[in-house]
């Protein structure tokens, strides 16, 4: 008797009905050109079912819409799905209380998108070949142009010799008078 009341108790009928609301499968594929498919199979077949994505952890889907039911199976594809992280869902209405939440996948769209992580640094060829050594030859300006160095020190040692002479000259002609 007390087997009886197991087998008649809410818990154990409850266990064998089939859950309404959740699919029993869910699938999520990208394409090259960044088109996003949602696949679910429902409980019942010829029931309603919708399906969308998300950003992760969001409350509003981007995109939702019913899925094209075939039996038990229904999908939905959404085209030029900007990069990103995102989170798909599909919900079976199946005229049972269910999850309303329905399972949750996440995906990725392009690839700036896949890789979360920083990208490594690449190596690039040395824009010279070879590297210099030592201080570096800056040269230039007025002081390093020897064009005009010249004339001016053949002008210089001419007024120092010149200055010395007419001084020495100066000098001669005191004396002389003395």
């Amino acid at each position: 008797m007390a087997a009886g009341f197991v087998l008649l108790s809410p818990v154990v009928a409850s266990a064998a009905e089939a859950p309404t609301g959740n699919p029993t499968s869910m699938k999520v594929e990208v394409d090259d050109a960044d088109n996003v498919t949602i696949e679910g199979t429902c409980v019942n077949s010829a029931v309603q079912a919708e399906a969308g994505y998300r950003v992760p952890g969001g409350h509003r889907p981007i995109l939702h819409g019913d899925l094209i039911m075939q039996g038990k199976t229904g999908s939905v594809t959404y085209k030029h799905v900007p990069p990103g992280k995102y989170e798909a869902y599909i919900y079976c209405y199946e005229g049972g209380p269910g999850d309303h939440r329905g399972p949750v996948r996440t995906f990725t769209v392009g690839k700036s998108a896949q890789s979360a992580q920083p990208a490594k640094p690449t190596q690039t060829a040395p824009q010279v070949g070879v590297k210099p050594q030592g201080a570096p030859q800056t040269g230039g300006g007025p002081a390093d142009d020897e064009s005009t160095a010249t004339p001016l020190l053949v002008g210089g040692a001419i007024a120092l010799v010149g200055a010395t002479g007419a001084g020495a000259l100066v000098l001669r002609r005191r004396a002389a008078r003395r």
